[in-house]
């Protein structure tokens, strides 16, 4: 088991070597189930990370509720294509998401491969097992 130090550590890194690899990805954010960030990406502003995770976690709350009302199971994420950006948001597992914004120039199936890659990674950080099937939406509106 690794100290809270050495897990945030693991999650910067894993954050960092993502956005590194996808320029255009322009922001990540670590959140638990309420909504609060647990790790964030060096370049995003404290109020810009609260602001985007109180927004996915209540995407999240809409698509579990979506998922029970229609017998939908297990929810893999969701991804939302805008104009000028795209948001995917993948569990981690039941208390924490990864939520991720990019440029809308980026491939949509990439934004998802790579938020999909970052929630398995954390989940093994964190020893909380790596998602059911990662990589795989329940959602998309746009």
């Amino acid at each position: 088991m690794r100290s809270p130090a050495e897990q945030h550590l693991g999650i910067t890194h894993i954050i960092h070597a993502h956005r590194t690899a996808t320029p255009e990805i322009e922001r990540v954010v670590l959140l638990s189930a309420g909504g609060l960030v647990l790790c964030s990406d060096a370049d995003a502003q404290p109020a810009d990370a609260e602001r985007l995770a109180a927004l996915a976690s209540s995407l999240m709350s809409l698509t579990r509720a979506a998922a029970g009302a229609y017998a939908g199971g297990h929810i893999d994420g969701v991804a939302i294509t805008m104009d000028r950006r795209q948001l995917c948001l993948t569990p981690v597992d039941d208390q924490t998401s990864v939520v991720v914004l990019a440029d809308a120039a980026c491939d949509t199936g990439q934004v998802a491969y790579v938020a999909a890659m970052m929630a398995s990674e954390i989940s093994s950080v964190l020893d909380a097992g790596t998602p059911e099937r990662p990589g795989r939406f329940f959602l998309q509106v746009g």
